[in-house]
C-alpha cells in the first residue's frame, strides 16, 4: 500500500492544492458579490450556473480527454479555472459572472475527472477502497483549509483572487511532471431516469432534496454568515465547520447504514436535519456559537445523504455503479441548481432567517417522502457490500468504490424496491 500511496502522490498533491484554491474561492466570490452590492438572487443565480457548468462537463468532459488526452485536458481546464477566477476578479458584470461561474463548474468537472481517473486506473482491486478513504479525506480538510485562506486578505481587492489563481496554476505543475502512463480513456456513461426512480425512489428523489440542501448551503452559506454579522474571517470558519460536520458523520453513519435499513438512517437525518435548522431559525440570531453549533450540524446531517443514496440505490438495481452514480450525480445536481433559485430570493426579502426556513422545509420534505415508502414497502432491506464514502465531484470517483463485504453478522440477499 505504501508504494501505491507513493505512486499517487502527485495525482494526490495536486487534488490538495486544487481544492485548496477552489475552497477559497467558493467562500469568496459571494462575499466578493454581496461587496459589489448585489442582490442575493443575483448571487444564487451565479451559484447556480457552476452547477450547471458541473453538470454538462460531466457530460462533454469525457469525449475531450478521447481526443487529446488527459495531460492537456488537465492543463486546459486548471488554465480555464484560473482565468475564471481573475475574471470574477476583475469584472462586476453580471452578465460575465454568470458565464465565468459555468466556465468554472465546466473546468472542476474536468479536472476532478482527470485526477479521478488517474487514481483508479493506478490503484488496484485490493487498495482502491483504502484510497478512496485518503481522496475524500484530502477533499474535505483542502477545503476547511481553503476556507482559512478567506483570512488572510480583503475580499474587495484582488489579492484572495491571485491567492487562489496562483494555488489553481501550482495544482496543473504535479500533474504537467508526472511520469505516470496516461489513464484509458474516461467512460461515458447513459442511464435511464426512470429505471433507477422505479427501482428506488427513495435514492432518486432524497439525491434532489439533498442536493436542495447542500446546494444552498454552498450558494449563499458565506452570505448567511455575513446576515448574521460575521466579519470575512469568521464566515470562513463557519464553512470550515460546516465542512467538519459532514466530514465526521460520514464514517459512522455510513457503518450505521450497512447494520440496518439505509431508508430509515436516510429518513433520521433529514428529521434532524429539520430539527436542526427550526432551531437555527428560533436561536442563530441571539447567539454566535449557536450559529456555528447549527450549521456543523446541517453539515452532519446534509452531506452524507448523497452517498447514501448512490448506496441505497446500488442495493435496489443490479446496474453497473458508474451509472448508478452518474444518475444519482444528476439529480443531486438538478438540486443543487435549483437551490439557489429558490433560497436566495427569501434571504433577500426576509432576511438569514429565512436560509434556516428554507432548509426545515426541504429536510421535512425528506422526511415525509421516506417515512412515506417505508410504511409502502416494509420489507426488510438486506446488502451485499458496505457503504462508501464517496466525494460528491464526478461519477468517475465510483471507480474506485470497491465492492466491499459486509462484516459479520450483517445479513446479504436482494434488496426491494425502495
Amino acid at each position: 500500500m505504501t508504494a501505491t500511496l507513493f505512486k499517487l502522490g502527485t495525482l494526490l498533491l495536486a487534488a490538495a492544492i486544487l481544492l485548496v484554491g477552489h475552497g477559497l474561492q467558493l467562500t469568496l466570490l459571494p462575499i466578493r458579490a454581496e461587496g459589489m452590492g448585489w442582490s442575493t438572487s443575483a448571487i444564487g443565480a451565479t451559484a447556480s450556473a457552476y452547477f450547471c457548468g458541473l453538470v454538462v462537463g460531466c457530460i462533454v468532459v469525457p469525449g475531450l480527454v478521447a481526443r487529446i488526452g488527459h495531460i492537456r485536458v488537465y492543463m486546459v481546464m486548471g488554465a480555464l479555472a484560473t482565468l475564471a477566477l481573475l475574471g470574477a476578479g476583475l469584472l462586476s458584470q453580471f452578465a460575465a459572472w454568470l458565464v465565468l461561474r459555468f466556465a468554472t463548474g465546466v473546468a472542476f468537472s474536468g479536472l476532478y475527472m482527470v485526477i479521478e481517473s488517474w487514481l483508479s486506473e493506478a490503484s488496484t482491486r485490493e487498495n482502491r477502497g483504502t484510497v478512496l478513504a485518503i481522496y475524500t479525506v484530502i477533499c474535505l480538510v483542502a477545503m476547511v483549509v481553503g476556507q482559512g485562506l478567506l483570512a488572510l486578505g480583503d475580499p474587495g481587492t484582488l489579492e484572495l483572487f491571485a491567492i487562489g489563481a496562483a494555488l489553481l496554476c501550482l495544482a496543473i505543475i504535479p500533474i504537467g511532471l508526472t511520469r505516470m502512463t496516461a489513464p484509458h480513456p474516461l467512460p461515458y456513461t447513459r442511464f435511464n431516469p426512470q429505471v433507477l426512480l422505479r427501482a428506488s425512489p427513495v435514492a432518486v428523489v432524497g439525491a434532489l432534496l439533498g442536493g436542495l440542501v447542500t446546494g444552498s448551503v454552498w450558494a449563499v452559506g458565506p452570505l448567511v454568515g455575513r446576515s448574521f454579522g460575521l466579519v470575512d474571517g469568521a464566515v470562513g470558519g463557519l464553512m470550515s465547520v460546516t465542512i467538519t460536520g459532514g466530514a465526521l458523520s460520514q464514517v459512522p453513519i455510513g457503518r450505521l447504514s450497512d447494520r440496518m435499513d439505509r431508508r430509515l438512517v436516510i429518513a433520521g437525518l433529514t428529521v434532524m436535519g429539520a430539527g436542526v435548522s427550526i432551531a437555527g431559525l428560533m436561536f442563530s440570531a441571539a447567539n454566535t456559537y449557536v450559529l456555528f453549533g447549527v450549521m456543523f450540524l446541517v453539515g452532519a446531517c446534509s452531506m452524507p445523504i448523497y452517498a447514501l443514496c448512490i448506496a441505497t440505490a446500488s442495493d435496489s438495481i443490479d446496474m453497473p455503479l458508474i451509472q448508478i452514480g452518474s444518475g444519482i450525480l444528476i439529480m443531486h445536481s438538478v438540486g443543487a441548481i435549483i437551490a439557489p433559485l429558490i433560497v436566495a430570493p427569501l434571504m433577500t426579502t426576509q432576511g438569514g432567517g429565512a436560509f434556516f426556513l428554507y432548509l426545515a422545509v426541504c429536510f421535512s420534505l425528506g422526511a415525509v417522502w421516506v417515512v412515506y415508502r417505508i410504511a409502502r414497502v416494509d420489507q426488510r432491506q438486506t446488502y451485499e457490500s458496505a457503504f462508501e464514502s464517496v466525494p460528491r465531484t464526478t461519477p468517475v470517483v465510483l471507480e474506485l468504490a470497491q465492492e466491499t463485504p459486509l462484516e459479520d453478522g450483517v445479513e446479504a440477499s436482494g434488496a426491494p424496491t425502495l
